[in-house]
């Protein structure tokens, strides 16, 4: 990759550069061409062959800093490297996209498999002929009316509501999926469960639970053929027991599990599993989804010691009567209390919980006591 530097487009004096490079080598061409002649900043700054797509793009800072010099090397491994088909691609992309510096440059030309290229579409009129011709349009229309259709109008009005970019090879514009992620992505509410996936491409904010369609939607805009190659960068869950779920080792599968488990859950079950998750201290996030799972083996226990006790007698067998003839001498709190340590219930900041299927040993064996 070649680029040209020069003071302005009308100089002799130019330095052709060619990258990878040095950035020494770099940031000394460039000041033997500011200072020959007199100090004068070189601003324009032209690709050659591959590289012409670049034009205008390069700054004269990214090439005196070292972090601007590295991302030119890493770009001319991409640029020199692309098929034609592939430059045509990437020129229409810059064209089509925000493009704020080297950054951006580079993580469009590391997704070009994100946008689709229509070869010989440069206006509106050619744009409107070829939905036409390939059923493209929104309607069928027959071949006897082609020849009075406003191939212009329609070609405009799809360029408007898709955007993209016509340039002298043709059209190029965003994938109809990356498109719609990146839509829903702009207008989808705040969600309690949610998590940023990141790619050398870019990065993708995804509300849990989500559908495979989603998923797949979500592989095409970061272009990974796989989601479990994707960085977790932010992990966002907006529950009062959030802070309890371990984030060491988290994975997408085991995320979308949990939300699933919890987007299905009462209010009261979602206290439920907040004790759970409290008492049973889950080692990973997927020991906390397997809790999730079985929230049904867990209960909170209402009410008093005393009750909790007279409860005990009811299920034994006492009626009302027995109980109005046992109260006055009978130590319900105690027993209530002793009821609780045979069934395991532990305290948790949501209240007494206690697990249904194998009761927690007494808290005395792990060192604790009932609050």
């Amino acid at each position: 990759m070649i680029l040209h530097v020069s003071k302005s487009s009308f100089s002799t004096d130019v330095e052709h550069i060619s990258f990878p490079a040095d950035a020494d080598k770099v940031r000394y061409a460039m000041l033997g061409l500011e200072e020959f002649g007199g100090y004068a900043p070189a601003h324009m700054i032209r690709g050659e062959g591959s590289a012409e797509v670049l034009t205008g793009y390069v700054k004269r800072d990214d090439l005196f800093s070292e972090a601007g010099i590295q991302k030119l090397n890493s770009l001319a491994e991409l640029v020199d490297s692309m098929p034609v088909t592939s430059l045509k691609v990437f020129a229409g992309a810059l064209r089509a996209e925000s493009v704020n510096g080297l950054d951006d440059v580079l993580a469009i030309a590391a997704s070009l498999s994100q946008y689709e290229f229509i070869e010989g579409v440069t206006c509106d009129k050619e744009l409107g002929g070829w939905l036409v011709e390939h059923g493209q349009a929104g309607v069928d229309f027959p071949a006897a009316v082609r020849p009075y259709l406003d191939y212009a109008g329609i070609g405009a009005e799809y360029y408007a509501n898709h955007g993209g970019a016509y340039t002298p090879s043709g059209y190029v514009k965003r994938r109809e999926a990356v498109q719609e992620a990146i839509q829903e992505q702009a207008v989808e509410e705040p969600s309690k469960f949610a998590l940023t996936l990141v790619s050398p491409t870019g990065a993708c904010r995804l509300n849990l639970p989500a559908s495979e369609d989603k998923l797949e939607q979500v592989k095409i805009v970061l272009g990974l053929d796989s989601l479990d190659s994707a960085a977790i960068s932010d992990v966002k869950i907006d529950y009062t027991w959030s802070h309890l779920l371990p984030m060491d080792g988290i994975t997408l599968e085991d995320a979308n599990t949990l939300a699933e488990c919890v987007q299905a859950m009462t209010g009261q079950e979602l206290r439920v599993f907040g004790a759970a998750l409290e008492v049973e201290e889950p080692r990973s996030f997927r020991d906390a989804g397997t809790i999730a799972m079985d929230c049904d083996d867990y209960e909170l226990v209402s009410g008093s010691e005393r009750e909790y006790g007279m409860e005990a007698l009811r299920y034994a067998g006492a009626g009302d009567e027995i109980l109005e003839l046992l109260d006055g001498f009978t130590d319900f709190d105690a027993l209530g209390r002793s009821e609780m340590e045979l069934d395991g219930v532990r305290e948790s900041s949501y209240g007494p919980v206690k697990r249904l299927s194998a009761p927690w040993p007494e808290q005395t064996e792990q060192g604790q006591t009932m609050c």
